[in-house]
């Protein structure tokens, strides 16, 4: 064994080149592929940390419309308690509603979540009590549990527990007592805060408490132990018909479909292992379950594509050993040893690859976090899953990409090798396929990253209604004032020529700076109709801050006196619930308001939130009251840097001290496909460095077919070939398998891309163009690789290449 090691040390010092080239694939392909598997890992383990994990689960209501079922996860605040209440299986619930975004202790004051929860939440889920009340921290509705970091950041070295501070909820400020301090929760939480109160504690609480259809909120449960999810939404059914029953005469007319048990809409249960992967209902920062799958096949096909390298050049290296195998089998060597040497060359190098890919993807996991805004831990490589993975991807990788040139070896023919004859012979089949599977690998890489780049694009580009492009918006740090200073922004600002208009809303558009996101939706009924629509509360000039031209009726104005009372802006598929005729002018009742609601304008459908929700009726109220949470700011200037510093300059006299927030909202818009962007850049680059190990591999080969070559090259030079028909002569030889992997690779990627882009509402169409791109670049690829040696070969002395031994 020894001397074997002595054998391979000196061999692989002897061909530094190729160990080099080897070495340093094999080691880019680990490096992108742990990256890659970090990377997906970390996504899959979200909320498995939960002790309760799998009874747990989030409520979400469907109805099956005509075009597909509908789902949301808002509910109302009797929900919750009549979950667990009527005994249908059901032993825990939680709320879980945005609080706010602010907390102070003394003269310090910091920003955090403040999510609004019920008492159960801290029985359910598993965050650690570190300090304080372990039982029950928030039994009493004047409590407040803060995270381990938040507590440090405003108290210092301070105990905490038991001391008042003023929490911001639902833009007011309330004075509650630290209960206890519990852990941060981890990256891969769905479920994200700084604080924790109770839910009464939201100011709308007690004026809406037993509204069942005024719905804001999610509602996470947790079954009993013998109870399973099918048993429960059985019961579910029952529990429906009792507090939330549908018009199912209205749903018929409208096209509502009943399901295979003859519900036309109900109440379901989305699993917590689900939670982070459901783009429609899920929590947090959710991503698509088939992309990691994308994800983890690249990085599998990485480290494929690397083996194929591998043995490609092992074998066109093994056309300068062949003498040294012949020595080696006279001197008594059997075949185990040859095999043994050649495979543990082949091991070592594999070794020595990932030691230094591993170490390489440690290094590059601060750029890797930064430059796809990730947050993966160097901790996760001590984890008993990846430590289990990495021994097992090394044997692996070993075992495919060195047992084939060993086996090669072997079969070396002592006396013909000893002649000067080159025994080792690869077979033209084998040859083809290789290239033939790696470009097919290739073919899809490169259609896949043209489709994902442009389904992302669309997501971000897409017109969503209004104008998004020159349009500031700014989050309130005092809400309660939030009226107020809107007014006095648009006075200040009225003289600059660069500012169009100043609006405000109580929900940001897209995801800002605050990184704060809203929903408000609920049903009431209408003349024996069930109407539903999403509720947004603006300021005047709403419609023209965002360039929103309304099919009938006007804006809100400040010249109508009522209108600051009960008026309201309706979308066309929220008019269409309450006529079929002109809806200004109309007044109706909603559960949510407090006096009828006069509409004074209609306007196009458009999209408050991503592209990855269906549009949805939206109504919009002018706030009476002074609390707002945004501000909107409409400008047109050639300089959006210098109007967004007169815009900080202006609102820092309104706020002192605070820091400014604002963004334009194009910045908002691309937050919502955040996750996405990451993702596809990985991939690209992903498949960027399988493509470059596609094309090492192909060098392999080409270099195999020109030494194998060489005489009959020699030959047609001496007979006046030409160097160009020489190359090309070389080149044609792998065309063949190029164009079939392109004509495989065509249907194979087509549904590969079309099932992937199911999953989104509004997607592309997969263009016929697209596969002619791939084509040509393949194509390109493959001619650029197998030219530089069918040119070098063309171009050498065919004295050299005709002498014999």
């Amino acid at each position: 064994m020894g001397h074997n090691l002595k054998a391979i040390y000196r061999n692989m010092l002897k061909n530094k080149l190729y160990t080099f080239f080897n070495v340093a694939g094999m080691a880019v392909a680990f490096a992108c592929s742990i990256l890659l598997f970090l990377s997906v890992y970390q996504d899959f383990s979200f909320d498995k940390f939960h002790v309760n994990g799998d009874k747990i689960y989030k409520v979400y209501s469907f109805s099956n419309a005509a075009n597909g079922p509908e789902l949301s996860e808002v509910m109302a605040y009797p929900a919750g308690p009549a979950l667990k209440a009527d005994n249908i299986g059901i032993t825990k619930f939680t709320r879980v509603r945005y609080g706010g975004g602010k907390i102070r202790y003394k003269a310090k004051e910091l920003e955090l979540t403040t999510v609004l929860v019920d008492p159960d939440f801290l029985r359910m889920f598993s965050f650690r009590i570190l300090q304080g009340n372990r039982v029950n921290p928030l039994a009493d509705l004047g409590k407040v549990v803060l995270s381990a970091n938040d507590a440090a950041s405003l108290f210092g070295s301070e105990d905490p527990v038991g001391k008042t501070v003023e929490t911001e909820i639902s833009g007011t400020w309330k004075s509650l007592e630290v209960s206890a301090v519990i852990e941060n929760p981890p990256v891969n939480s769905s479920i994200q805060f700084g604080a924790l109160a109770r839910t009464e504690t939201h100011g709308h609480y007690p004026a809406i408490k037993d509204e069942w259809n005024n719905q804001h909120h999610p509602v996470y449960v947790q079954l009993a132990e013998n109870t399973t999810q099918e048993s429960t939404e059985n019961r579910l059914r029952s529990f429906v018909k009792t507090h939330m029953p549908p018009n199912i005469g209205l749903m018929k007319a409208r096209g509502y479909r009943a399901d295979a048990k003859g519900d036309f809409s109900g109440l379901k249960l989305l699993p917590l292992a689900d939670v982070h992967f459901n783009p429609e209902i899920g929590t947090g920062d959710r991503v698509n379950r088939s992309f990691l799958y994308i994800l983890v096949l690249t990085g599998v096909v990485v480290l494929v594509i690397a083996c194929f390298n591998f043995i490609n050049l092992s074998i066109g290296l093994s056309f300068t050993r062949t003498r040294e195998m012949g020595v080696r089998k006279c001197l008594g060597a059997g075949k185990a040893n040859i095999w043994t040497l050649v495979w543990g060359e082949g091991f070592v190098t594999t070794l020595v690859a990932m030691v230094i890919g591993v170490a390489a993807a440690v290094l590059l996991i601060p750029s890797f976090n930064q430059l796809f805004v990730a947050k993966l831990e160097t901790s996760l490589l001590y984890d008993p899953v990846i430590g289990l993975l990495l021994p097992g991807i090394l044997l692996f990788v070993s075992l495919f990409a060195g047992s084939y040139p060993a086996l090669a070896m072997t079969k070396l023919k002592v006396v013909e090798v000893l002649k000067g004859k080159i025994a080792l012979k690869t077979n033209g089949l084998f040859r083809n396929t290789l290239v033939a599977f790696q470009f097919i690998i290739a073919c899809v890489l490169i259609s896949t990253t043209m489709v994902i780049y442009r389904q992302f694009r669309h997501l971000r580009s897409a017109p969503l209604g209004y104008t998004t492009t020159s349009m500031i918006s700014i989050p309130v740090y005092d809400q309660s004032k939030g009226k107020e200073l809107i007014r006095t922004m648009r006075l200040q600002l009225a003289s600059q020529p660069a500012i169009v208009s100043v609006s405000g809303s109580s929900f940001n558009l897209g995801i800002g700076k605050d990184r704060n996101t809203g929903k408000w939706s609920s049903n009431f009924g209408y003349k024996g109709k069930v109407v539903r629509t999403n509720w947004m509360e603006a300021d005047y000039d709403f419609l023209k801050t965002l360039t929103i031209k309304q099919v009938e009726g006007r804006d809100f104005s400040s010249a109508y006196a009522s209108d600051s009372v009960n008026a309201v802006i309706v979308t066309e598929s929220m008019a269409k619930q309450l006529t079929d005729g002109h809806a200004v002018g109309m007044e109706f009742f909603a559960d949510s308001a407090q006096a009828k609601l006069h509409i004074v304008g209609v306007i196009p459908d458009f999209h408050l939130y991503s592209m990855f929700e269906d549009k949805e009726p939206i109504s919009i109220m002018l706030k009476h009251e002074e609390s707002m949470a945004y501000i909107l700011v409409k400008v047109n200037t050639t300089n959006p840097a210098a109007t967004m510093e007169l815009v900080k300059k202006t609102y820092a006299k309104l706020e002192p001290g605070k820091e400014f927030k604002g963004s334009f909202v194009t910045e908002n818009i691309e937050r919502w496909y955040a996750k996405e962007k990451r993702l596809s850049r990985l991939f690209s680059i992903a498949a960027g460095v399988a493509i470059v190990l596609s094309c090492m591999g192909l060098f392999g080969i080409s270099l195999i077919v020109v030494r194998q070559r060489l005489k009959e090259i020699g030959v047609r030079k001496v007979l006046g070939a030409s160097v160009s028909r020489i190359a090309a002569m070389i080149s044609k030889d792998f065309l063949k398998p190029v164009l079939l992997a392109i004509v495989i690779s065509v249907p194979l990627s087509w549904l590969i891309l079309n099932k992937w882009l199911q999953d989104f509402s509004y997607r592309i169409t997969i263009g016929w163009w697209m596969f002619v791109y791939m084509g040509m670049a393949a194509l390109l690829i493959a001619l650029a690789t197998v030219s530089f040696q069918a040119i070098k070969a063309a171009l050498a002395n065919p004295v050299k290449s005709l002498k014999t031994e």
